[in-house]
């Protein structure tokens, strides 16, 4: 069924830009605050996994005014490259948004001057640039932007972007909006570590959709499909709160349960009964929480899974003295407090998202979080601890024998496999880093750091792979990449690169019915791609016409011979 038709495509449910709901006041607040009265501000927009950040920078050029043109970079498995293709990639996007755009033909960016020139990009590149906007301002959208807390990247990208980007905030021009992927931790650390960087810009964090927005959500883009009953309709919210992409996962189960079963009637019982579907596939985005909190936060989410919610205050110091956790006052009020700003828990200390306390009831026993965050086997931590050592002295071949050995002692061991791949990514050895990557998942399917390092991974052999003109090896890696995140941003445009590139090849060579399909391809990908979409449409339109003009010529041929039947042929064919 086309995405058309079905508003919740399988493997990652998506709404048509078309179906955009809310956020009315977060575009409001950007551009207010784009351009004051006396400074361009810098914008920064946070919040939590999936709440919706990449969707509003998507949305930014049906919302801004016509004399902006936002550029989306998603570092996303971006800052795993060298400086110089990195910053190539800037100016190649840069170009490509001016041209489809605003129809501005900009430079085509030289990506040997890039490798010549570390500055480059600022001291060539964007003064030709500014040259042809007149009146436009080019806004730069830095998505996942706190990728470049990675430690690997610090000194490579990070610092050297900064540094540039500090010098374009004084230039025409130019404005800028930066997403941050968390309202927590994430946050204070680019502060703290940027702190001349962020320290003029202002902030709004993105949080859940409105009652009415994620009703708007749940039933417009079905409407005319199913119909929900209205306690159905309050039962989702209930449970997400108006976490968008949550939102969007129960919705997409509930229409595969209509494709199945013809029902056009969504009921609460409907709900109840796909909860732990929902969960299931929306595990590793739950996990993330999970992953990214403290110690004595996993502790606090551990407990109150298992409380009565109108004893959420009141039991929770009991049951962490049941379990023997040490901690002050202090400590558990600042964890709860940390928690409420990451939108985890209420006030009442009550799950914001349901979904979350259903997932930690039945992957996080207290059990198994006691095991999980008392080490077990101090000999391998105590390998683990020298291999860090090791790696930062910079000793590379020691730090991966001292994880070795912590696997020969713990093969388990899901810190040290990690740890071990890391390794093998920032020497560039990425077959090796992708089978230790693929060890770690199997330890643990769902680990965030795992997966975005093999996603990362994956991407950089993919493209060595087609910069080596070994295309069906790249598609292969790409895929491999989707796999593991299918709505991975760069590995979804590598692979719509790769079919337009054929695509075109193809044209050249007169094998326009192949042309044809790998555009098909290509749009798989990227549907949104207007460019493509009217290349497609060129391309079919041409061969129709050659091929009407040879029927036509066929037909002619035949009348002459008086060959009737073979003449008519023809012109139906053409027809």
């Amino acid at each position: 069924m086309s995405s058309i038709l079905n508003p919740y495509i399988a493997g990652s449910p998506v709404v048509e830009p078309s179906m955009f709901f809310g956020r009315d006041d977060v575009f409001h607040w950007i551009e207010d605050n784009l351009a004051g009265k006396f400074v361009d501000h810098i914008l920064v927009i946070h919040g939590q996994r999936r709440i919706g950040k990449t969707s509003i920078l998507k949305q930014l050029p049906n919302y801004l005014p016509s004399r902006y043109v936002p550029v989306l970079f998603d570092l996303q498995g971006r800052t795993n490259t060298s400086l110089d293709r990195f910053f190539w990639w800037l100016a190649r996007e840069m170009s490509r948004a001016l041209r489809q755009e605003r129809g501005i033909v900009a430079p085509v960016p030289d990506r040997e001057a890039f490798a010549k020139d570390n500055d480059y990009l600022y001291t060539h590149f964007i003064p030709e640039i500014q040259t042809l906007l007149g009146e436009t301002i080019l806004l730069m959208t830095f998505d996942e932007f706190d990728t470049l807390e990675q430690p690997e990247v610090q000194k490579t990208i990070a610092q050297p972007l900064i540094d540039t980007l500090l010098r374009m905030f004084d230039m025409d021009g130019f404005n800028f909006i930066f997403s941050i992927g968390s309202s927590g931790q994430k946050l204070e650390n680019m502060q703290a570590s940027y702190n001349v960087f962020f320290k003029t810009s202002l902030y709004k964090k993105i949080s859940f959709l409105s009652r009415e927005d994620s009703y708007r959500l749940i039933t417009k883009p079905v409407s005319g499909l199913i119909e929900y009953e209205d306690p159905a309709v309050e039962h989702i919210f209930d449970i997400t709160s108006g976490h968008p992409y949550f939102t969007q996962l129960v919705c997409h189960e509930l229409f595969s349960l209509s494709q199945k079963t013809g029902q056009r009637t969504i009921t609460d019982a409907d709900v109840n009964a796909l909860l732990e579907d929902v969960v299931e596939r929306g595990t590793v985005n739950l996990k993330f929480v999970w992953d990214e909190a403290s110690d004595m936060e996993k502790w606090l989410l551990a407990c109150l899974a298992r409380i009565d919610e109108q004893d959420c205050r009141d039991k929770l110091p009991e049951m962490l003295e049941e379990q023997r956790v040490r901690f002050s006052e202090s400590d558990l009020n600042s964890a709860l407090l940390h928690l409420r700003e990451k939108d985890v828990i209420a006030e009442d200390n009550r799950f914001i998202l349901y979904l979350m306390k259903i997932w930690l009831q039945k992957n996080r026993s207290l059990e198994r979080v006691r095991e999980e965050l008392i080490e077990v086997n101090p000999i391998a931590l105590r390998y683990i601890d020298i291999g860090e050592e090791y790696r930062d002295r910079g000793d590379s071949q020691k730090a991966i024998e001292s994880y070795q050995q912590a696997l020969a002692t713990d093969p388990g061991n899901l810190r040290a496999q990690v740890y071990l791949a890391t390794v093998y990514q920032q020497n560039k050895n990425y077959l090796q880093a992708a089978e230790s990557y693929e060890k770690a998942l199997q330890i643990d399917k769902e680990d965030v750091a795992a997966r975005a390092g093999l996603c990362a991974t994956y991407l950089t052999l993919g493209e060595q792979a087609y910069a080596a003109n070994d295309v069906a090896q790249a598609i292969q890696y790409y895929q491999n990449l989707l796999s593991i995140d299918t709505d991975h941003s760069e590995g979804v445009k590598r692979l719509a690169e790769i079919h337009v590139k054929q695509a075109e090849e193809q044209i050249a060579s007169g094998r326009e019915e192949e042309a044809i399909q790998s555009f098909r391809h290509a749009l798989k990908y990227t549907p949104e791609d207007e460019h493509t979409k009217a290349r497609y449409q060129e391309v079919i339109a041409q061969h129709q016409a050659t091929l009407v003009a040879g029927y036509i010529s066929r037909a002619q041929a035949e009348q002459i011979q008086e060959n009737w039947d073979e003449a008519i042929a023809a012109a139906e064919s053409a027809l």
